[in-house]
């Protein structure tokens, strides 16, 4: 399968056939005015030498070669080999503000679509870097994550729109958190927001987001639209947009809060100005010169450029045109005519070799070099390396265009690929005097965040400053670079042992502290656990007189039971005593006939043998009749009571 490298250049092919039908035209206007100036018959005799079918064949030649130029000039291609090629940039979240204020027509058609148009012309700018979009306004969210297609992020922007966000308001805390959610991993030395608003900070803690993007290392370039005094916000129905209060609202623009969290995080404050809103400038001046990192890494096919062989066959056919002339004999003083087509020949291989020259690349890139246009420049050394993968000059070349990019780790890549030749001591010195500038930037980069990689690629630079030395002793930059590197690597390690050794004093108080603590929260636990004992104590001394009382209580309440018992036992008794009293006189007075039987059965018993100590019937009634006398009434009983002072009776009743 061919390929072409411009397969827009076929397109030539149809100045060919213009050619060709000019030919075939112009062969039969010539026949025709030989056939008006003589006859058929006498042609072979006026014109015995012409040959018609050398001038066809000599017209077929210079078609051909028109065609095998156009050919090579597509540039076919076919054979291929996989070639590992890598993508760099860097994370970029543009963040839009679309409160109801972007609604202003200050600027024309209004805020968000001159916003949208300058997000545009970012794109533009942003080739090879990893875009994401956040919209905002009293709350934000992720429109787009990051992505390499240019295609979906213009589409998110594009349905981007006032309202989007229900809520209202500007909440640029929420903008920024959710633009470093959107971000992959923690290092932001390749990450920045771009922050576009006109209005002022309602909602959220800025101060903690702020902080957040300043750890992370995230740097946030802001873009002001508006003014401080105010502009007025246009209503959905007409006029202008009030508050609860009928009060016409302005959003005003607060610069101040934007600058600070420009300065804050390292980013760079931007007012809004011109068609493009300054966007494009600001990322060729700021956002283009952060450290780049490998957002994909793929295999492709290289296919190998095979225009020599059309560009040769051509060449052959135009050197053999005029050799065939359009006549059988040749004569004297046409020898310039016939040799007129190869003369143009090789003046036009001179200039198609000229333009298809594979070192014609990397001129090109050498002048965009000086243009300091280093990006350019260095595609076009990589096209070059294509064509001479093995060429220490291009390598060199795609070195220095990418440092000068600030792209460190490709110039790094690029000039370890220049070999060290005894032959070649100033290419030599050049590579390796550049490879440790590569590395001392390399480490410069990470000095804050990576003290020991830093150190570790400043030794190697000290390596590549006297690799340099001996291709080259008399070169003084590597000389004095070693001198610096030596001496920033001698600051560096002093600061990392004073910082170790704060640390280690730090841990040393830190470590004192804590026992501190821990012996006061020991005497702490301690003093607590007494108070609780005392607690513990007092509130079981005051469960033991709560059961104590409680004792108390039910024994006062036991004997009173027992006194009401008691008392009413004593009444019953009284109660019964007279009813037998009564029982005993009703006896007396009308039973005579049982008293008497009475006794005579006690006469009878009397004459019964009695026990030791036992009286007699009429012993016993002459004791009860005679102790009635001093009987106790029951009021005395209750009178004897109330006067009583404890709870038991004074006599046993």
């Amino acid at each position: 399968m061919i390929a072409w490298r411009d397969p827009v250049s076929l397109a030539l092919l149809a100045l060919v056939a213009v050619l060709a039908t000019f030919l075939v035209w112009a062969a039969r206007r010539r026949a025709r005015a030989l056939g008006e100036f003589v006859a058929a018959a006498l042609q072979p005799t006026v014109t015995p030498d012409v040959d018609p079918r050398r001038r066809t064949l000599r017209g077929w030649l210079v078609v051909a070669a028109a065609a095998l130029i156009v050919i090579a000039i597509a540039g076919p291609m076919w054979g291929f080999r996989w070639e590992h090629v890598k993508r760099q940039g860097i994370d970029l979240v543009v963040a839009l503000d679309t409160s109801r204020s972007m609604l202003a027509t200050d600027v024309k058609p209004n805020r968000l679509e001159r916003a949208k148009l300058a997000v545009r012309d970012l794109v533009d700018e942003a080739r090879g870097d990893r875009l994401g979009l956040v919209a905002f306004a009293g709350s934000a969210f992720l429109q787009c994550p990051l992505t390499l297609d240019r295609g979906a992020f213009l589409e998110s922007l594009e349905a981007i729109q006032v309202g989007i966000i229900p809520r209202g308001g500007t909440a640029l805390a929420a903008a920024i958190e959710t633009s470093l959610d959107a971000f992959e991993g923690k290092q932001g030395n390749n990450q920045a927001i771009v922050l576009i608003t006109d209005g002022e900070s309602h909602e959220g803690d800025l101060d903690a987001a702020i902080s957040h993007a300043k750890e992370r290392g995230v740097r946030i370039f802001t873009v002001g639209i508006g003014t401080p005094e105010g502009e007025l916000i246009p209503g959905a129905a007409g006029g202008f947009f009030k508050d609860r209060q009928g009060q016409v609202v302005k959003s005003r623009l607060d610069e101040a809060t934007l600058e600070r969290i420009a300065v804050d995080t390292g980013g760079v404050y931007l007012r809004a100005a011109g068609a493009g809103l300054g966007l494009s400038g600001l990322y060729r001046d700021h956002i283009a010169t952060l450290e780049k990192r490998e957002l994909e890494s793929t295999l492709e096919r290289r296919y190998d450029l095979r225009y020599q062989f059309p560009l040769a066959a051509a060449f052959l056919l135009l050197l053999l045109e005029p050799l065939v002339g359009d006549r059988r004999t040749a004569r004297g003083g046409s020898g310039w005519w016939r040799w007129r087509g190869a003369v143009a020949a090789v003046l036009l291989a001179t200039m198609s070799v000229g333009w298809l020259d594979p070192h014609g690349r990397a001129r090109e890139g050498n002048r965009l070099y000086d243009a300091g246009k280093f990006d350019d420049a260095a595609e076009l050394y990589n096209q070059a390396l294509v064509d001479n993968p093995d060429s220490p000059g291009l390598h060199l070349s795609l070195g220095d265009a990418r440092y000068k990019a600030g792209k460190y780790d490709d110039a790094g890549r690029a000039f370890e690929h220049v070999p060290s030749s005894p032959d070649e001591a100033k290419r030599t010195a050049h590579g390796a005097y550049n490879l440790g500038n590569t590395k001392f930037r390399q480490g410069e980069a990470v000095q804050s965040s990576d003290p020991q990689k830093s150190m570790q690629l400043w030794t190697a630079a000290l390596a590549d400053y006297r690799r340099a030395l001996g291709a080259d002793p008399d070169d003084q930059d590597a000389k004095f670079n070693h001198e610096l590197v030596e001496r920033r690597l001698a600051a560096l390690q002093k600061k990392l042992e004073e910082q170790q050794k704060q640390q280690q004093d730090k841990q040393q108080q830190d470590k004192q502290q804590q026992e501190q603590q821990q012996g006061q929260q020991k005497d702490k636990q301690q003093d607590q656990q007494q108070d609780q004992q005392k607690q513990d104590q007092q509130q079981q001394g005051g469960q033991q007189q709560d059961q104590d009382q409680k004792q108390q209580q039910q024994e006062q309440a036991g004997q009173d039971q027992k006194e009401q018992q008691e008392k009413d036992q004593q009444q019953a008794e009284q109660q019964q005593e007279q009813q037998g009293d009564q029982q005993n006189a009703q006896a007396h007075e009308h039973q005579p006939q049982e008293a008497q039987q009475q006794e005579a059965r006690q006469g009878e018993q009397e004459g019964a043998p009695r026990r030791a100590g036992e009286m007699t019937p009429q012993e016993a009634a002459a004791l009860l009749d005679a102790l009635r006398d001093q009987e106790i009434q029951p009021g005395d009983i209750t009178k004897q009571m109330k006067s009583a002072r404890v709870a038991e009776p004074r006599e046993d009743w």
